[in-house]
């Protein structure tokens, strides 16, 4: 037990309250292309974040590239 309000005022911590988010569902991140578009694919090995445009035209060459969609219930990105 607390024997003075001193000690009382550094027994009790301050709350703080948080602000629940509205939509708690909403994504926090939202993968982007260089050139700005939102990002649907994974291109190369490292996988890069590509819109469809630019995923086009990474594929459109003669070495093999890696592509996959974001999302599904495997990804771990």
């Amino acid at each position: 037990m607390a024997k003075s309000r001193e000690e009382m005022k550094r027994l009790l911590t301050t709350v703080i309250p948080i602000k629940t988010p509205d939509n708690p569902f909403t994504p926090r991140f939202v993968p982007t292309c260089g050139c700005g578009a939102v990002a649907e694919y994974e291109v190369y090995e490292h996988r890069e974040a590509h819109c469809r445009k630019c995923m086009l035209d990474a594929v459109d060459s003669n070495v093999f590239t890696v592509v996959r969609r974001i999302g599904g219930y495997d990804d771990a990105s």
